[in-house]
């Protein structure tokens, strides 16, 4: 599945440090307008044109593999319409990523700065450290009830209510299942 999120980090937290790699389409066979009526959520397959007629409003829908939030498209419906919602971030590679879990040592040192790394066993984001100068991990083990790696927003959910904290703080995102589908909120952090 691909991914979609929103700008909504902790005051401390580091800046991306890669790119988003998905041009945009206009899903292939939806004339550009990017709606899909198949979808539950009303978020199409591939990522919509800017413009595009869209339903319902404020729903906002997820494109990319990135765990971080300013490292794949989003986009929200407004007014009947779509809105690109992108930061634009350049991300670092996921090639950059260790091959396993098992392989990041918890707040061992990191580089660079600002890669999300998404496992089937948690998530991890190398970035600032409380406890020292240098970036370290941070790592979100995967729950029995929070999958990993995270859904997309806009993504059906079946637990109402379902809170999913993917280290929100460290770049990250928090995601609720409302009205059956994933959406973004936003969680205090440790100042």
């Amino acid at each position: 599945m691909q991914r979609v999120l929103r700008i909504g980090l902790c005051a401390f937290v580091f800046a991306c440090g890669g790119a988003v790699t998905n041009p945009i389409d206009d899903g292939g066979t939806d004339g550009g307008t990017g709606q899909d009526a198949s979808s539950p959520t009303g978020c199409p397959a591939s990522p919509p044109l800017s413009g595009g007629a869209c339903s319902p409003d404020q729903v906002e829908c997820e494109y990319g593999s990135n765990p971080s939030l300013d490292c794949n498209q989003l986009f929200q419906c407004n007014a009947g319409h779509w809105q690109s919602m992108t930061s634009g971030t350049v991300c670092a590679p996921q090639s950059d990523c260790p091959a396993t879990y098992a392989d990041i040592p918890q707040n061992g040192t990191c580089s660079p700065r600002g890669l999300g790394c998404a496992y089937p066993e948690g998530t991890c984001f190398c970035g600032n450290s409380l406890l020292t100068q240098n970036p370290s991990w941070t790592c979100n083990a995967e729950t029995s009830t929070c999958p990993s790696p995270r859904p997309d927003i806009g993504t059906p959910c079946n637990e109402p209510g379902q809170q999913c904290d993917y280290a929100s703080c460290s770049g990250g995102v928090a995601l609720q299942c409302t009205g059956g589908m994933w959406t973004q909120v936003f969680t205090p952090c440790p100042g």
